[in-house]
């Protein structure tokens, strides 16, 4: 039986036009998702080449090595991200999501542009300021799976959630290969398109999302209080989610070595285009979404949640360890295999920190897997590029080391679960 036939015959029997207005809702935060993912990875391709290849006044900043630079550009982002995601999920909470979710787009939207001005006008500062206000709002995604969530009843919560996962892999896919191929029309153009794509969803939440069902009252929670009261981080005071959360902070350290500075080395070992780039980061995304749709469930099964998450753990550490001897054709094949690694890390130690610890408050604990994660993409960009002024290679190398310890420390200081 099919989902939509479960749903006629379900005993809540939900008359059709709110199930066809369920479907419109989603349909709408599915796009938010989509181009939201898609704009994120959009400037990868083409900001190592940007940095390594070209001179002007917006990659010599203050005498600084092009490398260093182009590492406060990556940290700055997921910076963003941190301050962000801890805030924008309760404020949708307490002011409505379709109030926050139009607020973040179109201060997203705001984002993207500075970041095509600060191109055009090769200024670093602006540059710097637009992908930190770009970072904040990005939270639009979280905010987007929340009102997924949402159509529960009336839509199956398992079947929401899942659409909206893939619809962020199909982003996640699209976006460094529009990226790579939009950049021959300029570097400007790529975060213009960023924005016009937005601005679709903004006009697809406005026009389809139902307004908002708030309580009457005034919210008691001002908004400068979003930071302390729901503040993450308060979880580290429990002296074993902070054991937990070094290893996947150890962990994210080597997997953001990899994500941040593959297209620094394979400018350096290859000189790879902004495209290539772009067509090799598909291949490695599509491996992802491939296996995380098809196997990492089955894989949880097999080899259980622990053994599973350090299989992976592992098994990124040996094909980054292969770096220094790869070949032009040999990195295509890799890759694809990296993507595997990272889709079963991906798919079961967060799921593992979600199940070991079922009786903390889920939310929370997937903000703190959110914002640990973002804050080892800050570090290691900062101190990956320090090391890449070696060669890049060094940058992944090291990422391959922290993977190993992350592995290591997690075999012998957890327990297992089925």
């Amino acid at each position: 039986m099919n989902h939509a036939a479960k749903l006629e015959n379900s005993p809540s029997n939900k008359p059709s036009a709110e199930v066809i207005k369920a479907k419109k809702s989603l349909f709408s935060v599915m796009l938010v998702v989509l181009f939201s993912s898609a704009g994120i990875a959009l400037p990868y391709p083409i900001l190592a080449p940007l940095f390594l290849n070209e001179v002007s006044a917006l990659t010599t900043f203050a005498d600084l090595p092009s490398k260093i630079l182009l590492g406060i550009i990556l940290a700055i982002y997921p910076l963003g991200v941190i301050f962000g995601s801890s805030v924008l999920g309760a404020a949708s909470g307490i002011y409505g999501r379709k109030k926050t979710l139009v607020i973040t787009l179109v201060l997203t939207v705001v984002g993207y542009v500075l970041s095509a001005l600060a191109v055009i006008a090769e200024s670093f500062l602006l540059l710097v300021l637009a992908r930190f206000i770009t970072g904040i709002f990005s939270g639009n995604i979280s905010i987007a799976k929340a009102v997924a969530v949402d159509l529960s009843p009336t839509l199956d919560k398992t079947y929401t959630f899942n659409l909206v996962n893939a619809t962020s892999y199909l982003g996640w896919l699209l976006g460094p290969l529009a990226g790579g191929l939009l950049a021959i029309y300029g570097l400007d153009m790529v975060f213009y398109f960023a924005a016009a794509v937005l601005v679709i969803a903004l006009l697809s939440v406005t026009r389809v999302l139902p307004s908002d069902e708030l309580s009457s009252k005034e919210p008691t929670v001002k908004f400068r209080q979003l930071f302390s009261k729901q503040n993450s981080f308060a979880l580290l005071a429990n002296k074993q989610i902070r054991r937990i959360f070094l290893i996947y902070l150890l962990a994210t350290l080597g997997l953001n070595a990899y994500y941040e500075f593959y297209p620094v080395w394979l400018v350096e070992k290859f000189d790879f285009s902004s495209p290539d780039i772009g067509y090799i980061t598909v291949v490695l995304t599509l491996f992802m979404t491939i296996t995380s749709v098809f196997f990492v469930k089955q894989l949880k099964y097999l080899l259980g949640l622990k053994f599973g998450a350090i299989v992976g753990m592992v098994l990124m550490a040996l094909l980054f360890f292969l770096h220094p001897l790869l070949s032009a054709t040999a990195v295509w094949p890799i890759y694809a295999l990296t993507g595997v690694a990272i889709a079963i890390f991906n798919g079961l130690l967060p799921v593992y920190i979600s199940e070991q610890y079922h009786n903390i408050e889920q939310g929370q604990l997937m903000g703190l897997i959110t914002t640990v994660f973002s804050l080892a993409n800050v570090l290691i960009a900062l101190v990956g590029s320090v090391l890449a002024l070696f060669g890049a290679h060094w940058a992944i190398i090291f990422g391959a080391i922290l993977l190993i310890i992350a592995a290591i420390d997690f075999n012998y200081s957890q327990d297992d679960i089925r």
